[in-house]
């Protein structure tokens, strides 16, 4: 796991663990990120309004962050004093992780309705059946701020992430419902092995083949 003061910095751009403080803003990033996603308009609806899409996401990234935080790796990418970004990465062998406490289940559960509930579980089962079983870095989340889009945050954060994937030799795997992500994947060094439809969303599978271990960079250990 990083430290707390460990940091990454790039033009404009500083990538840094995110705080147990700055949880609720990462929620609130992330689900307005995510807000338009085909994965997203297909599990909640695409008839929906743009709030409640966004209330089902925070609700659903509060849970995913607070367990996540501990177990995975969970970067901030700060632009100023304003947190423009959030990737949620998990280290082999502890993927996936385990469910939020209940209160954050049910509270879930209230936001979302049993119908949206049952179509996150399926379009979960789906991707799960996919997912590679050799020893990997599995990148979960990576969104950014709407308003911040196309400023290098997101090739900020992979930088960050690739640099500890590599320092372990192994490969990463990541999947995406939008096809303009494959540029900004594939100049990280991702390739699509695999693609399918979940609830009538696009889904491609993309993995990272392992570069030779390395020392990490200072501020990475």
């Amino acid at each position: 796991m990083s430290k707390a003061t460990d940091a990454v910095a790039m033009p404009g751009v500083v990538v840094a663990p995110l705080r147990a403080g700055d949880r609720n803003r990462a929620s609130g990033v992330l689900a307005r990120a995510f807000r338009d996603n085909p994965l997203n308009l297909a599990v909640i609806g695409a008839a929906s309004s743009p709030a409640r899409r966004q209330r089902c996401n925070a609700v659903t990234m509060e849970n995913l962050l607070r367990v996540a935080q501990g177990r995975g790796l969970v970067l901030g990418m700060h632009v100023g004093e304003r947190l423009g970004g959030v990737l949620v990465a998990t280290p082999p062998y502890a993927w996936p992780f385990p469910p939020p406490p209940l209160g954050g289940q049910l509270r879930a559960l209230l936001v979302q309705g049993l119908r949206v509930a049952a179509g996150w579980r399926t379009a979960f089962e789906a991707l799960e059946a996919r997912h590679p079983t050799e020893p990997h870095w599995y990148l979960g989340i990576l969104g950014v701020e709407p308003a911040l889009q196309r400023r290098g945050l997101g090739r900020a954060a992979l930088a960050a992430l690739q640099a500890r994937v590599d320092a372990a030799g192994l490969p990463a795997y990541l999947e995406t419902d939008r096809e303009e992500n494959l540029r900004l994947y594939g100049g990280a060094g991702f390739e699509v092995t695999e693609e399918l439809d979940v609830l009538g969303a696009h889904i491609w599978c993309l993995r990272r083949p392992a570069r030779k271990a390395i020392s990490p960079p200072t501020g990475l250990r």
